[in-house]
């Protein structure tokens, strides 16, 4: 079974992303993150992004993690801010839903402030909307939008990687919210057991204060939250074209979750639609590995590969 099967086409999603790209005109788009500069802060530039949790929110709801729901969310948004060396400002969740549960929405509403209080995000407001004629009985969905601050001077830019960089990997904490369309069609047909399938639904990882925290001294130069699209699909947008990031697949500590879906799924689409382990890829100068190792090491750092000259015109290349 694909990606494509299960009711998800990533090729459509690219095609659209070129068409966006050159109905908007924006170089922010393709990128983690939107930059905005404006006058009044001319030292600084404000980002922004936004997100949601996908169709991970369905099992999460039929099982009441409404707190990963929360967490998955925040993170979603606050991973892809800090690929661009942003510190998270404020955010603000948009509630849509079958008909209002006051509890099940209250529940939501405070593990969303709490897990943002952690990263120095203010949950500035929302709107709950109440749509029953387009929302399932019993369920929600949920989306997110974050402001950032970041130096100008700061802004990790892919025009800083270079020949001999290094690639770190950071641990994820499972598929985190990407491929959730297939991974539960696999457990609908009974290809999944119901104890991977719960092993599935970890909260995402947030990977904001560690990457800030060596955003202060310029430790790292660019950063990739892999998400939609795999490592190779998310690690190519901070790797300019005169360089490649060869990788080695077997540096990935293994998780048995994903053991268990290449088992279901080719190899060629599993690296598609999931983050095979890898929830972060961190560029850093070869001095600077020991301090991103230490910094992150709660996420179980590895080397994940080198940058080389481009000479085959690939930006990534699993060697």
């Amino acid at each position: 079974m694909d990606y494509k099967e299960s009711g998800v086409d990533i090729e459509k999603a690219e095609r659209l992303t070129e068409i966006i790209r050159g109905t908007v005109s924006s170089d922010n788009i393709g990128m983690f993150a939107g930059i905005y500069e404006h006058p009044y802060i001319p030292e600084y530039a404000l980002v922004a992004c936004t997100d949601g949790v996908g169709t991970k929110v369905i099992p999460l709801i039929n099982k009441g993690l409404i707190e990963t729901i929360a967490v998955d969310l925040a993170a979603m948004s606050l991973n892809d801010m800090i690929c661009v060396g942003a510190q998270p400002l404020f955010f603000l969740d948009y509630f849509a839903t079958h008909s209002l549960d006051v509890e099940i929405t209250a529940r939501f509403v405070k593990a969303l402030k709490d897990v943002l209080a952690k990263f120095n995000c203010t949950l500035l407001g929302g709107e709950t909307a109440e749509l029953n004629d387009l929302v399932a009985a019993g369920h929600f969905d949920v989306g997110g939008f974050a402001v950032g601050l970041v130096k100008k001077e700061n802004i990790l830019r892919k025009e800083n990687v270079q020949n001999g960089d290094v690639v770190i990997g950071l641990k994820s904490s499972g598929p985190h919210s990407n491929g959730y369309t297939l991974i539960r069609k696999l457990f609908t047909v009974g290809l999944l057991s119901p104890n991977d399938f719960n092993l599935s639904l970890e909260p995402t990882h947030i990977y904001v204060n560690e990457i800030i925290e060596l955003c202060k001294d310029k430790s790292i130069k660019v950063c990739a939250n892999i998400t939609g699209g795999g490592i190779a699909g998310n690690l190519e947008r901070v790797i300019p074209d005169n360089c490649t990031a060869e990788i080695k697949k077997e540096n990935i500590p293994p998780q048995h979750i994903f053991s268990r879906l290449m088992a279901l799924v080719d190899e060629e689409e599993c690296y598609k639609a999931f983050n095979m382990g890898v929830g972060m890829c961190i560029v850093s100068s070869p001095e600077n590995v020991d301090k991103v190792m230490k910094v992150c090491e709660k996420y179980e750092p590895f080397i994940f590969g080198r940058i080389v000259e481009n000479e085959k015109g690939s930006r990534v290349r699993f060697g």
